[in-house]
């Protein structure tokens, strides 16, 4: 009877907290699991045979599984306010800690109305959230999914081969995010990071000075979009400017953080075509170097849907100057997806996709890579 009283008190108790909190709350989430394989002909500048060793590849649970529960109120101005918290399996804690500091694992509050939407926490950056991404476009969202990128020993110049993505995109460091209502088409997006460093995977009071000089502080990301149809064929338009502070580090100091980013979206009749250019320019290299810099990265995707069928082909090129060296350090991606949707939010994709790396310095390949992978997903 006692243990009775204890049950039916635990339940009461409930009921009244989720009253008073008068909050509606929704669970959502997504699972992956992988089968791939790595063909590594060269890696890191050597006869892949040399590494005969290395096997990363076979079955894999993927990185972004995640239980994401949502709570909806309104106050009584009639401004709706939305609480998101995610439990992401790879986080930062109990080993596995892939998605430790990637924006699929949010913690944040936001607020909407008439104004937009005011958002703070663990949250993607207002670039991460406008930009069209052709990497994110075919089946199996890669590269921008990571899988073909992590199944492969890059060859890992010194500054690395330049970057198609801009700073901070994806991740969570703490941020504050405004995102306009779209006037017209058109739309606007602003966040603003303290620092890099107080992300998901450090403590909350994280020293802004102990990072790396890629962790920027005062990280500002803006971006206006533009979408709109045409005759049945949909547009979409984006631009954006990042600026962030860097450190002085070792005595030495680097130049700040000055990126432009554009993107183009055309899509019709089940065709769907995107390009996406970073420029960077010597962000983030050392000062006192004057032949580095020219960091660019472009991406070309096209994707075709019809009926439960998807495929999709994307094309990287990303390229930076590192040092004294005149000539760049310079990269290429080829990925092809097909897709197949089972319904009731499952999906089956393959991918296929080569890598290769070219190191300024000697202008010899780094990296000659191929990954063949199946991805199995649900969403619910």
């Amino acid at each position: 009877m006692k243990k009775f009283l204890t049950v039916a008190f635990a339940v009461l108790f409930g009921a009244f907290m989720l009253s008073a909190a008068k909050a509606e709350l929704s669970l959502s989430g997504y699972q992956e699991f992988y089968a791939i394989n790595a063909d590594k002909q060269t890696e890191a500048g050597l006869d892949g045979s040399v590494h005969t060793d290395n096997s990363t590849g076979g079955l894999s649970n993927g990185r972004f599984t995640r239980l994401i529960a949502t709570g909806t109120t309104t106050l009584d101005n009639g401004i709706t306010v939305t609480g998101v918290y995610t439990i992401s399996k790879d986080n930062d804690s109990n080993g596995d800690a892939d998605t430790s500091t990637v924006a699929v694992d949010e913690n944040s509050l936001n607020f909407s109305g008439g104004f937009g939407t005011i958002s703070v926490g663990n949250i993607f950056s207002a670039g991460s959230m406008a930009h069209h991404r052709g990497t994110t476009l075919i089946p199996t969202a890669e590269p921008d999914n990571g899988a073909t990128g992590r199944y492969v020993t890059a060859g890992g110049s010194t500054g690395g081969y330049g970057a198609f993505d801009e700073a901070g995109y994806a991740l969570d460091g703490m941020k504050l995010r405004y995102m306009s209502n779209v006037y017209e088409g058109f739309s606007l997006a602003v966040s603003y990071e303290s620092c890099m460093e107080k992300n998901s995977g450090a403590a909350s009071h994280t020293d802004c000075n102990g990072g790396t000089v890629g962790n920027y502080d005062d990280l500002i990301d803006a971006v206006i979009s533009y979408s709109g149809n045409f005759e049945g064929v949909d547009v979409g338009l984006t631009y954006g400017r990042l600026q962030g502070n860097t450190e002085i580090s070792a005595g030495s100091e680097y130049n700040d953080l000055d990126a432009q980013v554009y993107s183009v979206r055309v899509a019709a009749a089940g065709f769907t075509a995107i390009y996406k250019n970073h420029t960077y320019g010597d962000s983030g290299l050392i000062k006192s170097d004057t032949v580095d810099g020219d960091g660019e990265g472009s991406v070309y995707a096209v994707r075709y849907d019809m009926g439960n069928f998807s495929l999709g082909y994307v094309h990287t090129e990303t390229s930076i100057k590192i040092s004294t060296n005149a000539a760049e350090s310079s990269a290429e991606t080829d990925t092809f997806g097909l897709g197949y949707n089972l319904g009731g939010g499952v999906m089956i994709e393959f991918a296929h996709g080569s890598i290769e790396e070219t190191g300024g310095a000697d202008s010899l390949k780094d990296t000659e890579a191929d990954i063949t992978l199946a991805k199995l997903s649900f969403g619910f």
